[in-house]
């Protein structure tokens, strides 16, 4: 049916892209009068063109009645002849660009091939992807005269399309175990793996965990069905990131996984506006009333393309821009095209799963989002179609292997210091350092790795640190500063879940435990100052395992009367706030963050991560225990 020639010249070493596919159809085809035919030519690969030759051989009284037309898989249409000739014969045409003639001019009957421009030129193919499905359409547009189709062969020169990853700004798997929401200060929580360092930061009740998602269970976007209130969200870039340089008219593509779980108001899936006109950006959104429609709107909500959406469905969808025309591929197949001349990008951040320019909770997703990705190009149809196969069977985008990070445990940096704590029930399985860390760990304990805990006097409030052995014991919720001279991650995998066993009506959730606080031994309002500080720092261990808590909704028990953080402070108990370790470096005493159960945006305990708690003077001689909500 065809030919697909590659030439590869090597010149001083290097490697350069010179080559033609040249691909032929000889099924010959009758054209009837008043009839149309249409003549395909299946090209397998990639090439970025510059330049398009077909030779088209139709035997035709009476040329004048000929209509023929070239479609690139893209839609591209380009007139080759419409109604040229008068009473001459024939159409024996190379059309090239290059020609000295225009078929236009031409009223000679065809006894041989010749070489003619077309009506429109075959440049208006450039710097499209040839790969796909080309069509030959032919018309016979008056009647009394027939002809028949002999062959046509397709000359398309270009270079090979760029590495998949050329022109990868952001790369949002949403891999990460947790999100934190906005709170404790944090920015940077939903992670580009594009190499660019453009991470992203979540907000509202993004740190749920979806049970609903693509490749790998993780922080994986998701919507509450039911409360648009409680929508999540991801902010790009973060108050600390780099823009984008997408510039205004330039092109870009944007690839994401789509959950929707129907409704009929207005949702941005991922959206670059300046405002809530949306007059001008772009986005992939679902509009009012329009069934399930997904639209990839450039410039103005009006000039979309569009494809449809099943609930409760995952779907590929990517929209790119090429600087004239929008169009949208659904599982890697293109959906839709329109036209668009130019776009302004927004003065806004990209936003997914919501609307920054408004408070309208009717612009918030209502569904899940998986793996979503920007380029700086319009990505070609094969690019799109490879990106669907491979992450459809739970690849990465450009075909590598997909490790999915576990959830049940945690990371520490070479040469660095993290206070964590363990996500494990000790109090009825005794557990070990070797049973957590001493088959994860790299290298050797006391010379590559240690943990220490803290000790607490019993005659005093002062404290201080015991480095552990392998066989030595962890305590249930407290903290251990854990340091590592190696990269390692460590896990939990077969360690015994936590009993949320405490009966305490205090339980803000379906079921809370209890850690143990240690108070102090010295009340100085009582015993005076004896030197050794006032307070009690406990340092305690989180053991949530995959979803972050809020300390508003833990609750300090003071001789099993419940307190909030906020009314043992004003009681006297303990501080209300809480310090959490965010440090990368050497030094265990810096890089600390504070919060409170009142503090904006939230305060929260994070899995494997340790955090101390300050008690003070009348908890002498009291039972103090830190009632915990279950994730």
């Amino acid at each position: 049916m065809g030919r697909f020639i590659i030439i590869i010249l090597y010149i001083f070493g290097i490697q350069v892209f010179a080559g033609v596919a040249t691909i032929s159809n000889y099924d010959s085809e009758k054209i009837k009068d008043r009839k149309c035919i249409d003549k395909t030519f299946d090209m397998t690969s990639s090439i970025i063109i510059t330049d398009i030759i077909i030779e088209v051989n139709i035997d035709h009284t009476y040329r004048d009645d000929l209509y023929v037309s070239l479609i690139s898989p893209h839609g591209t249409s380009v007139d080759l002849n419409s109604d040229n000739g008068g009473s001459a014969d024939n159409l024996y045409v190379e059309f090239n660009d290059s020609a000295a003639m225009s078929i236009v001019n031409d009223t000679n009957t065809h006894t041989i091939m010749v070489e003619r421009r077309p009506e429109s030129p075959l440049s208006l193919f450039d710097s499209e992807d040839a790969y796909g499905l080309w069509t030959l359409h032919i018309c016979d547009d008056y009647r009394q005269d027939e002809g028949e189709y002999n062959y046509a062969i397709l000359h398309i020169y270009g270079s090979p399309p760029p590495p998949i990853e050329s022109g990868l700004q952001v790369d949002f798997r949403m891999d990460e175990c947790y999100w934190l929401g906005g709170a404790n200060g944090v920015t940077d929580d939903v992670k580009d793996s594009s190499g660019n360092g453009l991470d992203a930061q979540s907000r509202n009740k993004a740190n749920n965990i979806s049970s609903i998602y693509k490749i790998c269970r993780g922080g994986d976007f998701i919507n509450t069905y039911n409360d648009q209130s409680k929508s999540d969200a991801v902010y790009y870039p973060n108050s600390t990131a780099t823009e984008m340089d997408i510039g205004e008219d330039e092109p870009f593509s944007v690839s994401a996984w789509v959950y929707r779980h129907g409704d009929s108001k207005w949702m941005a899936a991922v959206i670059k506006v300046g405002d809530d006109s949306w007059t001008d950006g772009w986005g992939l959104e679902h509009r009012q009333n329009s069934s399930s429609n997904i639209d990839f709107f450039v410039g103005h909500y009006n000039t979309y393309a569009r494809a449809i959406l099943s609930d409760d469905t995952w779907t590929h969808i990517v929209g790119t821009y090429d600087g004239s025309t929008i169009r949208i591929y659904k599982n890697g197949v293109l959906a839709d095209t329109e036209t668009q001349s130019s776009y302004s990008p927004g003065a806004l951040a990209v936003s997914i799963g919501d609307d920054i320019s408004g408070s309208d909770i009717d612009d918030r997703w209502q569904g899940n989002l998986d793996e979503v990705k920007i380029w700086h190009r319009a990505l070609s149809t094969s690019e799109i179609s490879d990106i669907y196969n491979n992450e459809n069977s739970g690849l990465n985008y450009d075909g590598t292997t997909r490790v999915c990070k576990s959830c049940n445990g945690s990371s520490i940096s070479a040469n660095t210091w993290d206070l964590v704590g363990v996500p494990a029930d000790s109090r009825t399985t005794p557990l070990s350092v070797d049973d957590i860390f001493g088959d994860d760990m790299n290298g050797t304990i006391g010379t590559d790795w240690v943990v220490y805990k803290r000790t607490y006097s019993s005659t005093d409030n002062s404290s201080g640190y015991l480095s552990l052995g392998l066989s030595d014991s962890l305590e249930f919720g407290q903290g251990y500063w854990l340091g590592s001279k190696l990269n390692s991650e460590w896990y939990i995998d077969g360690a015994p879940t936590v009993d949320y066993d405490s009966t305490s009506t205090a339980c803000t959730a379906s079921a809370c435990v209890e850690i143990d606080l240690r108070s102090v031994t010295h009340d100085f309002a009582v015993d005076g100052n004896d030197g050794t500080g006032p307070y009690r720092y406990n340092m305690s261990g989180f053991i949530g395992v995959r979803v972050p808590i809020n300390w508003a909704d833990c609750r300090f028990l003071i001789d099993g009367t419940a307190y909030t953080p906020s009314q043992a402070d004003t009681a006297g108990y303990a501080s209300k706030q809480i310090w959490l370790y965010n440090g990368t470096g050497t030094d265990r005493s810096n890089s600390y963050i504070t919060c409170d159960d009142t503090t904006p945006g939230e305060c929260k305990l994070v899995p494997f991560k340790g955090f101390w708690v300050e008690l003070h003077g009348p908890t002498k001689n009291k039972t103090v225990k830190l009632l915990i909500p279950q994730e």
